[in-house]
Formats: C-alpha cells, sequence, structure tokens
C-alpha cells in the first residue's frame, strides 16, 4: 500500500509539471499572437460630388489621386506603442484613442513614419508634403470619398448604410460610452467605424465650400482658426454622422469623442 501511495504522489507531481509546461507554452503562444499589423485599403483615384445642398450653400464636384486609408481609427493601443501615454477618458486597447488635439495626430503620424522607416509628412512648421510615404491625417476631400465608399459608393447617408444602426455607434445605441473599433458593419471599401465612434481629425483648415470644382487633391484653404473634424462621435446624433456633415474644432483642443485615423499617400494627380 505504501508503495502504491508513493507512486500515485510520484504520478501526480509528474503530471501537474507537464501541465505547468503546456500552460506557459499556451500562454505564451497567446501572447505572441495579441499584436496585429494595422489594415489598410486603396482607394482608387476618382471624381465625385462633394458636400448636398441641404447642410451646406454649394455642392461641388472635387478629385482626389489614389490613397492607402487604415481601415479603422487609431486604437489606444496602437496610440499608446508610438507615444508612450494614453490620454483617452474611456480606457480600452480596442477603444479609438480620444482626447487627442490635432497636433497630437500630427506627431503621431509623424513619429510612427520614423519608426516604421518611412518619410514623415509634416515638417518642423507643419507644412504637410503630400507626397512623403509615411503617415498623415487625410484630407477632407480624401476622408468625405473614403467616407462614401469610393469607386464602390452606392450613394449611402451613411457611411456603408443609410440604416444608422447597422454602421455607426452614435446617442442613441451606445449607452453613453464609446465602444470597442470595427464592432459595426463596414462601408462599400471595408472601412469601419466612418460614421460614429470618435469623430476624426484632418488635416484642412475649416473654410466655406468653394463656388466652383476644386483642384485635384486640394488641402482646404491656406489658413484659419478651426481644423476639420469628420464622422460625428458615440454621444451625437445622427444627423452629425452623415458622410457630408462637417464640424470644426480650436486645432489646440482636447476633447472626449474625437480621435483619428491615418492615410498614406500613393501617386499624385
Amino acid at each position: 500500500m505504501k508503495r502504491l501511495l508513493i507512486a500515485l504522489t510520484a504520478l501526480v507531481l509528474v503530471s501537474a509539471t507537464v501541465f505547468a509546461a503546456g500552460k506557459s507554452r499556451t500562454n505564451k503562444n497567446k501572447t505572441a499572437k495579441k499584436a496585429k499589423a494595422a489594415e489598410f485599403v486603396r482607394v482608387d483615384c476618382d471624381g465625385f460630388v462633394m458636400g448636398n445642398e441641404e447642410e451646406h450653400a454649394t455642392e461641388h464636384d472635387a478629385w482626389v489621386s489614389e490613397f492607402f486609408i487604415c481601415t479603422h481609427e487609431v486604437t489606444q493601443e496602437e496610440y499608446e506603442q508610438i507615444m508612450g501615454v494614453n490620454p483617452s477618458a474611456h480606457k480600452g486597447k480596442n477603444l479609438p484613442v480620444e482626447c487627442v488635439s490635432w497636433f497630437d495626430a500630427v506627431e503621431y503620424c509623424n513619429q510612427r513614419s520614423i519608426a516604421e522607416g518611412f518619410t514623415p509628412c509634416y515638417t518642423e512648421g507643419l507644412e504637410l508634403d503630400i507626397g512623403a510615404d509615411g503617415y498623415r491625417l487625410p484630407t477632407e476631400t480624401e476622408w468625405e470619398f473614403a467616407a462614401r465608399g469610393g469607386n464602390n459608393r452606392k450613394g449611402c447617408i451613411y457611411s456603408g448604410s443609410d440604416d444608422i444602426d447597422s454602421v455607426a455607434w452614435y446617442m442613441e445605441n451606445s449607452a453613453g460610452t464609446i465602444k470597442e473599433i470595427m464592432t459595426k458593419a463596414p462601408n462599400e471599401l471595408g472601412i469601419y467605424d466612418m460614421s460614429g465612434g470618435v469623430s476624426e481629425w484632418c488635416w484642412d483648415w475649416y473654410g466655406d465650400y468653394p463656388a466652383g470644382p476644386q483642384d485635384i487633391d486640394p488641402e482646404g484653404p491656406d489658413y484659419g482658426d478651426l481644423r476639420i473634424v469628420r464622422g460625428g462621435d458615440y454621444d451625437c446624433g445622427r444627423d452629425s454622422c452623415t458622410v457630408s456633415h462637417r464640424d470644426a474644432a480650436d486645432p489646440d483642443s482636447v476633447q472626449i469623442g474625437i480621435g483619428f485615423r491615418v492615410v498614406r499617400s500613393g501617386p499624385r494627380g
């Protein structure tokens, strides 16, 4: 009997050791799989009618060159990896970063470009080199073209659908809190959360739309007081989440519900 007890004890100890080793390997593998590279979609060059008569004094023809846009808003995990801080009021690694100023967003773009071996798009004087291969904020025209679905657009009111609840987190379905990225349906290009979620900084100064057609790749007014913000957020009404609605904010301001997504340029013209 004593020998049997010794044998059983030894078997239990060996099993425990094997289980612990296996569990350690499993945890190690799970940790290694957590990091995922950001995904981008190519947006072809095309012209479109920007704005609408109900929201703006003028609609106008606009054109953009090929560019690549991230399928999701910059997350808190992505922002912290580059900037070393997470300023967001609502914390969560898969939540979009918010409480970032326009200047913070531009700095992130440059720092991420440097970290990944690309040429920064913004100079020390905050001039835009739109031909550089690094990360940058979309121009307002690029943002709206992508939100509408690019060449695949179907004329939806919101980005991807006329049914806002299928594509956006906004005042009526968010329960007053920011939600994780990519939990609603994407638009025609496979881009998520361009309606609702968090509002997104664009490059442009805020100004009136031109009365006539714009040049290819317009970058907005030469100067102003406010920078363009697009898309609406989790605490906005449905009218603020349309693909054509415009908003703006002081570039120094830090607000709950304002974040950003990044793009990279393709060939110009």
